[in-house]
């Protein structure tokens, strides 16, 4: 059905080789996975497929025939569509008016709305996506998005479809429904791509799986043949294989400080009181009281109508707050007690006090970087403050010490292990590098309380075990740590005490040093039920 024969791609940007005569085989209404470390080069070999970026050399054969790809619209037009990391809807309109842009039924030139309205329906009936079709686009939740892209895509006829990273930032249960459409979608006869990190979720789907390492295909297993730790060899080489742990994560276990007790001397960096927020694009928060201490790493679990968004991005300043105060180290960073007017919307004063946050988004998000500017840019963002000029008068006007910038984004990019010049465009790099580099400028930052959403999102399997020491590490001098993953495997193994939050409050908080195994799958089920709304 689909061939990519010796696919090469260069971006001359920062001259990284991302494909080195990769390829590619795609059968018709099949599941196909394709795994492989950062800066593998799965993205861009998809991208490719898909028209969004072009080969230097190569072949793209579609049922036989020789293709080539300018645009989207010209992959599309034989019936190939992507599904991006994070689809983005047309703000402004209904969800019906975003999905049939480009499909829109017509009478000679003039648009027929209702038509169109009736044909997303349908549609959205017919494949069970129970999406509420007449509601601002911008309202809809991650899962929600997903599938709109995907019914866009269907509208336009679309016969294959690339999942890239689709469950990245999902948790179980709206993961579970992408899967349920995954399989409808293969059942109808449609082919599936689906471009993860995940393996373990991600090969009960697949029925053969592609492995790239360093832009070269070393691989193409079928259901019969798979095993993580044969894929994980792959993906890394013969003696890269993750060892020590729980297989299912990656080695994550080995980021939980064993055994630390709480003591009166462990100092509160960051603490919420009676925290209240009504939002009109994000869930309520609800006389949130939580404390968080230094040298601890804390877990916030919950599905993402439970407010862990919310609580986030108004601990970091991002959102407003309508009762209650934040502090850090003791001082009020926002408060709204007593007559006070210090009410959010400040991530500075935030940050002046010495808390750092990377949401959800991380490198999708302009809130967190920009990809049409150099990385240099994007590097000292928060770090210019700390490099004035070494002239006090050029100092006095705004004039920044160039030459340290640059050296301090240099040191960034090594510690990301990221080649290339720090004025390469940031949209250059993959979704993991982007990842890594915004990690390390935020805990290059003097912090004493450190937030996170998803920070292990884009990486593959050795990265985010580091990432997990490095916050450890980071705990270990005194930090505090409040992170939100939504895989809870991960969150349990990482985290010494989980906040779990239900309707806009924190339903359980629970300590997470289980004594065994019998202990820790215990402490799994109650935290499960917790974010069920369950009795505990």
């Amino acid at each position: 059905m689909v061939e990519l024969r010796r696919i090469y791609k260069t971006f001359s940007s920062n001259g990284a080789r991302a494909l080195e005569g990769a390829d590619f085989e795609l059968r018709q209404g099949e599941i196909h996975a394709i795994f492989g470390e950062n800066g593998a080069g799965k993205s861009t070999l998809m991208q490719i497929l898909a028209g969004f970026e072009q080969a230097d050399s190569g072949e793209i054969i579609i049922n036989g025939k020789k293709r080539h790809f300018l645009l989207p619209a010209d992959a599309l037009a034989l019936g190939i569509s992507m599904v991006r990391q994070r689809p983005e809807l047309c703000r402004g309109m209904r969800v019906w008016e975003a999905c049939v842009l480009g499909a829109e039924t017509r009478r000679g030139p003039f648009f027929r709305k209702r038509a169109s309205r009736d044909t997303v329906n349908r549609l959205s009936r017919e494949w069970g996506f129970d999406l509420p079709i007449d509601a601002p686009s911008e309202n809809l939740d991650a899962a929600g998005r997903q599938k709109a892209a995907v019914l866009a895509a269907l509208l336009k006829n679309a016969r294959i479809i690339i999942f890239d990273e689709a469950t990245a930032v999902l948790n179980q249960t709206e993961s579970e429904k992408i899967f349920e459409l995954i399989k409808r979608l293969s059942a109808a006869g449609l082919a599936a791509v689906i471009v993860s990190h995940k393996l373990d979720e991600t090969l009960t789907l697949a029925r053969r799986a592609s492995i790239l390492r360093k832009g070269i295909s070393v691989g193409v297993l079928d259901k019969s043949e798979f095993n993580i730790q044969k894929i994980i060899s792959l993906m890394f080489g013969q003696d890269a294989a993750p060892s020590g742990g729980n297989a299912d994560v990656y080695g994550a276990a080995s980021a939980k400080p064993a055994g630390k007790q709480d003591t009166a001397e462990q100092n509160i960096t960051l603490a919420a009181e009676k925290l209240s927020a009504e939002q009109t694009e994000y869930p309520p928060l609800r006389s949130i009281s939580m404390e968080l201490r230094g040298g601890e790493i804390y877990g916030l679990a919950g599905v993402r109508e439970s407010g862990v968004e919310t609580l986030l991005l108004t601990l970091s300043g991002f959102l407003q707050i309508d009762e209650g105060r934040v502090l850090i180290c003791g001082k009020p960073v926002f408060d709204t007690t007593g007559g006070n007017t210090s009410n959010g919307k400040n991530t500075l004063n935030f940050r002046k006090a010495g808390g750092v946050y990377l949401g959800i988004d991380g490198g999708r998000s302009i809130a967190a970087c920009d990809k049409e500017l150099s990385i240099h840019d994007n590097m000292i963002i928060h770090a210019h403050r700390r490099f004035p000029h070494p002239n006090r008068l050029l100092a006095g006007i705004g004039i920044l010490d160039s030459g340290k910038l640059r050296e301090w984004t240099q040191s960034l990019m090594q510690k990301a292990v990221i080649g290339g010049p720090p004025n390469a465009r940031t949209g250059s790099l993959s979704g993991g590098m982007l990842q890594r580099l915004l990690v390390a400028r935020e805990l290059s930052e003097n912090a004493v309380a450190i937030l996170m959403s998803e920070p292990g999102w884009g990486l593959d399997a050795r990265r985010r075990m580091e990432l997990y020491r490095m916050l450890r590490d980071e705990s270990e001098t005194g930090k505090s740590v409040l992170l939100f993953l939504s895989d809870l495997n991960d969150l349990l193994e990482v985290s010494g005490e989980i906040f779990v939050m239900t309707n806009g409050k924190i339903a359980l908080n629970q300590k997470n040093r289980p004594a065994d195994h019998a202990e820790a799958a215990a402490v799994k089920t109650k935290i499960n039920a917790a974010m069920c709304g369950a009795a505990v």
